[in-house]
């Protein structure tokens, strides 16, 4: 090679590397071609796909673009020289070294003062970083998209106001809406009513910060009524400045574990309940015999007080059987979804009276009740319901109300509220006692099937433990609610307090 060939080569060897340092920089190629689809020289671009000046020349540019654009770049190319209008278009181009980089390409043309066009200049821009990012987005979007819509467990985007944002097909299922129909509700539509105060009270943490997630179990109401448990998990998320965007929510459906978990509790239960009934029974039906034995062996021998007294220890004991029986009988009469009695209009003291008569028919008891009712004071319900929750009630009160402290059964009007608005107001009718009351930990147990509190297992009193199951479900059955207030203190007792509906208001009135 001649010294003179040497001095050319060295000058376009420096250029092409100021030109790669161009690129590298700026990412982008500038290039031009004169009216036709020919290229007559584009350096920065040969740079860029490794083609000698002489291949640049013509169409041997299109052999740099890849095999998949080749076609649509032609065309666009050929419209862009028709319409003369600027092309903006993207294809993917080959480097030196085989590989394939993306670039946006904008091409617009230069026209002569009488109108021709006398070049197009270009400028074709590496977005390969840009178009990978993009295409990395957009699988991260696909995937979240199978998770979100595939997932086994319902998830959801929650507003502040309870709105349902977004919602997958499983938390559909759960609930039993269309998506349609669900998204223009909100949680509290399908959330128990016991459960909202909960879940508030949960919101308001992580919406403060004190806690980062929760999860807890609730019921949801499906579309046709049914209730279903849900495994509901909730994180807040916010924003890269810590402002809070909405609340993720993720429903499992464990009905069918609660459902098992609730069969094994009420097995022990009857297992439970069976020794209990096996001693609960023998102990009248031992009285009862040996009553009656004796007076069969010492028929003659007694005088007629004795013979007085074995009877009647002999009819209290067959009303104590009777007592256990009836129990079991109303028990079994209850079902998960009661039809509601027939209601009537009654006296509320009358009809305590009247309960007391028949459950201390020798009046034993009569001195140690305070009864705070006014006369004129009327609930409506079933009176053969009311009057057995009421005997449950003044039964147990007794039983556990030491002597001579008295037991005050009270009941009182509650104003009307927009839920009873077709109803007269309330009643609440309260049994108070004075004995030994009951621990905290023990009252949500009271008013389930076959429950004994653990004075009871140890002490004297008996009992079925079905009466207060009884009682909630009777109540219930009528429109109204039962529940207990004790401060677990020996002498302050416990109060029992049942609420109903007043009589049903006349047309077009909605007072008493």
């Amino acid at each position: 090679m001649s010294t003179k060939q040497e001095g050319m080569e060295q000058p376009l060897e420096e250029h092409e590397q100021a030109a790669r340092s161009f690129m590298a920089s700026h990412a982008q190629i500038v290039w031009s071609v004169s009216t036709g689809t020919t290229v007559d020289d584009a350096p920065l671009c040969r740079v860029f796909i490794g083609q000698g000046e002489e291949e640049m020349r013509g169409q041997s540019w299109l052999e740099a673009v890849h095999p998949d654009d080749r076609e649509r770049m032609m065309y666009t190319w050929r419209n862009t020289l028709v319409t003369l209008k600027a092309c903006e278009t993207s294809c993917r181009l080959r480097r030196p070294d085989g590989s394939y980089g993306t670039f946006a390409v904008r091409a617009v043309p230069l026209f002569e003062q009488d109108g021709r066009v006398r070049e197009w200049v270009g400028v074709s821009t590496d977005i390969t970083a840009h178009q990978r990012l993009e295409d990395e987005l957009r699988a991260s979007e696909e995937r979240f998209r199978l998770t979100f819509e595939q997932a086994a467990v319902g998830i959801a985007h929650v507003g502040f106001d309870g709105r349902w944002l977004l919602v997958n097909p499983k938390l559909c299922d759960i609930v039993g809406y269309a998506q349609e129909e669900l998204l223009v509700q909100t949680l509290h539509a399908v959330l128990m009513p016991d459960d909202l105060s909960t879940a508030f009270t949960d919101a308001q943490r992580l919406i403060t910060g004190e806690q980062q997630t929760y999860a807890r179990e609730l019921r949801f109401q499906r579309k046709d009524g049914v209730l279903v448990w849900v495994n509901l998990t909730v994180t807040l998320v916010r924003n890269q400045a810590g402002w809070p965007l909405y609340f993720l929510a993720i429903a499992e459906d464990v009905t069918a574990r609660k459902q098992a978990e609730q069969q094994r509790q009420l097995n022990q239960l009857k297992d439970q309940f069976i020794l209990h009934m096996n001693h609960e029974l023998r102990t009248p039906l031992t009285s009862l015999l040996g009553s009656l034995d004796l007076l069969r062996m010492q028929q003659g021998q007694l005088d007629a007080a004795s013979q007085v007294q074995f009877l009647e220890t002999a009819i209290s004991s067959c009303g104590e059987l009777l007592q256990l029986v009836n129990s079991v009988l109303d028990a079994l009469t209850i079902t998960e979804q009661m039809i509601p009695p027939q209601g009537e209009e009654i006296a509320v003291a009358s009809l305590v009276r009247d309960v007391l008569e028949h459950l201390d028919p020798g009046e034993e008891q009569v001195d140690r009740l305070s009864l705070d009712i006014p006369d004129r004071l009327t609930v409506w319900a079933n009176e053969q319901l009311l009057r057995q929750v009421l005997r449950n009630l003044l039964s147990n009160a007794f039983k556990y109300c030491p002597k001579p402290a008295p037991v005050v059964v009270s009941a009182v009007q509650i104003d009307q509220d927009e839920r009873e608005a077709h109803f007269a107001p309330s009643v609440c009718i309260g049994v108070q006692d004075a004995g030994p009351g009951i621990p905290p930990e023990e009252l949500p147990l009271l008013f389930q099937q076959f429950t004994r509190l653990k004075r009871d297992l140890s002490g004297q009193a008996g009992g079925s433990g079905l009466g207060l199951y009884i009682s909630k479900r009777f109540v219930e059955a009528m429109g109204g609610r039962i529940w207990v207030e004790s401060p677990g203190i020996n002498r302050q007792g416990s109060r029992f307090c049942v609420l109903l509906p007043g009589r049903p208001s006349s047309p077009g009135t909605t007072g008493a």
